[in-house]
C-alpha cells in the first residue's frame, strides 16, 4: 500500500544530496532527541561522547556530498528546511575544531572530526547508505542506533524496514502500483485529482486549500532556486573547476528567440532552468528533493517552462505536481529513488518520469496518457549509473538534470502522439520492475561510490588518464 505523502517526497533542504545531506541531518537530529530523552534520566557530565560511523556509499562519497557537515548540523539540533546554508558550509572546514554540541541545562558534549569514522571496508548492514550513531559514557556505549538513508531524505532504522514515521494514517484510496490505481479509478469512477487529493487529506489531516497552499510553498522554493541560479556566475565549490552555465544558457535561449529558432530556444530554456537549480544544489543551497537532490533540477525546470512559457494556471501546476508525486510514490514503493541502491536511473530517471507526467497533465492529458508519458521517460533511463566524479554532485549530475528535463518533454510528446493506437506493449509497472532488477544487477561501483565509471575516468581515480 502506498502511504507516502506529497510532503514526504518533496522536502526543502540544502544540497548537494538528499541521501547524503538531508537524510543524515535528519537522522542526527533524531539521535540527538533520543539523547535528550536519555539525559532526563541520567545526568549529563563531562564523560559523555558521541561517535558516528559511516558505511557504504555514505563513507565512499560522504566528504564530497557534505555528509560530515550535515551530521554535525543535525547533532546541533538543526533540520534541513531551516538550516543556515552559509553556516553549514563552514562546518569541519578547519582541522581540529572542537564543536560544543548543546544539550540539556546548558551542558554540552564536545565533538570533533575524529568522532566521525568513514569506514571504507566491508559494509555489514543491509543498506548501502548506513550510519551508526553511538552515545558513550566513559567510553562505554549507552545508546546506539543504526539508520539507513534510503533516498530522497527518507530515513529508516535498522530495527525496522519501515520509515521512522509512527502511527501513519491510512490513505482513503488504496493502490500499490499503476495497474491497481487505474483499476481503482475505473471501478469507482474517480478522477486522478480526487484520488490524490483525498489521499493527501487523509495522510496529512489537512484541508484541500491547506494542501494546495503548502504545495505552493514548495513550488516557491523551486522557483527561487531557478531564479537564483539564472543570475549567478563563477566556479562551483569542490575543486573540479566546474563553471556555472545556467545564466549563459538562458542568454543563448533569448538569442535563439530573436532569430526565431524556436526549437533551439525551447531546449535552451529548459536546459537553463535545469542547470540553474542543479548548480544551486551543487553549491549547497536550498532546493527541493524532487524526488532527490541529485535530480532536483528537473521538475523545477519543467514547472518554470509551463508557468512562464506556456502560461499554465497556478492551480493546474499544483495538481500537476501532485500527479508527478504519484509517479514518484509508485517508483519508491516498488523499486527505489536512491542512487546508492539502483544507480542514477532511480534518481534522474524517476525525476524525468515524474516530470513527463507533469507535462502530460498540464497539457490536458488523461491518466492513460500520463501513464504512457511516465513509462517512456523512465524506460529511456534504464541502466544509468551513478558515478559522480570526486563524489560531488556536479559531473555528470548537473548535465544529467538538463537532459532529464528534455527527455521528460519528449516523452510527453511521444505519449500524446500515441492517441488512438491502443495500449503500449510495455506498461509503466513493468518498466519500474525492470529498473529494480537492473539496479540490483549493477555493480556497487556504479551506485554512488565513486569507484567506477566516470568517477575514475577523468583525473580522479585509478583508470588510465587519471
Amino acid at each position: 500500500m502506498i502511504t507516502t505523502s506529497f510532503f514526504e517526497l518533496f522536502k526543502i533542504g540544502p544540497g548537494p544530496s538528499s541521501s547524503h545531506t538531508v537524510g543524515p541531518m535528519r537522522a542526527a537530529k533524531i539521535f540527538r532527541d533520543i539523547c535528550l530523552a536519555y539525559f532526563t534520566q541520567h545526568p549529563l557530565d563531562a564523560h559523555y561522547k558521541i561517535r558516528v560511523e559511516l558505511y557504504g556509499a555514505l563513507a565512499a562519497t560522504g566528504h564530497g556530498h557534505g555528509t560530515h557537515r550535515a551530521i554535525v548540523a543535525g547533532l546541533y539540533g538543526q533540520v534541513p528546511h531551516t538550516v543556515n546554508t552559509d553556516w553549514l558550509s563552514t562546518l569541519l572546514e578547519t582541522p581540529n575544531v572542537v564543536y560544543q554540541l548543546p544539550f540539556t541545562d546548558g551542558k554540552t558534549i564536545p565533538f570533533t572530526e575524529h568522532d566521525l569514522f568513514f569506514d571504507y571496508s566491508f559494509n555489514p548492514y543491509r543498506h548501502p547508505n548506513t550510519m551508526k550513531m553511538v552515545l558513550l559514557h566513559h567510553y562505554r556505549p549507552v545508546l546506539e542506533r543504526v539508520y539507513y538513508s534510503v533516498g530522497g531524505g527518507f530515513i529508516e532504522e535498522e530495527s525496522s524496514a519501515a520509515s521512522l514515521s509512527t502511527h501513519k494514517p491510512t490513505p482513503k484510496h488504496v493502490y500499490y502500483n499503476m495497474d491497481t490505481l487505474l483499476s481503482l479509478m475505473e471501478e469507482q469512477n474517480l478522477s486522478i485529482e480526487t484520488v490524490l487529493m483525498e489521499n493527501e487529506m487523509a495522510l496529512t489531516n489537512l484541508s484541500e486549500p491547506e494542501i494546495l497552499d503548502q504545495i505552493g510553498q514548495i513550488m516557491t522554493v523551486m522557483r527561487q532556486s531557478v531564479e537564483r541560479g539564472l543570475k549567478k556566475e563563477g566556479i562551483l565549490p569542490g575543486g573540479l573547476n566546474v563553471h556555472r552555465r545556467a545564466k549563459g544558457m538562458f542568454e543563448k535561449a533569448q538569442q535563439h528567440e530573436q532569430h526565431k529558432r524556436w526549437a533551439e530556444a525551447l531546449f535552451a530554456r529548459l536546459n537553463a532552468y535545469a542547470l540553474a537549480t542543479s548548480e544551486e544544489n551543487a553549491a549547497g543551497q536550498m532546493v527541493v528533493t524532487a524526488p532527490t537532490n541529485g535530480a532536483a533540477g528537473i521538475i523545477p525546470a519543467c514547472l518554470e517552462y509551463l508557468r512562464n512559457d506556456c502560461l499554465v494556471p497556478d492551480k493546474t501546476l499544483k495538481y500537476g505536481l501532485l500527479v508527478a508525486a504519484m509517479i514518484g510514490f509508485i517508483i519508491k514503493n516498488n523499486a527505489s529513488i536512491s542512487g546508492a541502491e539502483l544507480g542514477c536511473m532511480a534518481e534522474v530517471g524517476s525525476a524525468s518520469s515524474m516530470a513527463a507526467a507533469l507535462f502530460s497533465y498540464c497539457n490536458g492529458g488523461d491518466i492513460h496518457q500520463i501513464n504512457i508519458a511516465a513509462e517512456i521517460a523512465l524506460e529511456h533511463h534504464l541502466g544509468m549509473t551513478c558515478d559522480p566524479i570526486k563524489g560531488l554532485v556536479q559531473i555528470p549530475c548537473i548535465e544529467r538534470n538538463a537532459n532529464g528535463a528534455i527527455k521528460a518533454y519528449n516523452a510527453y510528446l511521444l505519449a500524446a502522439g500515441r492517441l488512438g493506437i491502443g495500449k503500449p506493449v510495455i506498461s509503466f509497472d513493468q518498466v519500474v520492475e525492470v529498473m529494480r532488477q537492473t539496479g540490483l544487477d549493477l555493480s556497487h561501483k556504479y551506485k554512488e561510490t565513486a569507484t567506477g565509471g566516470l568517477a575514475t575516468s577523468f583525473g580522479w581515480g585509478n583508470m588510465p588518464g587519471s
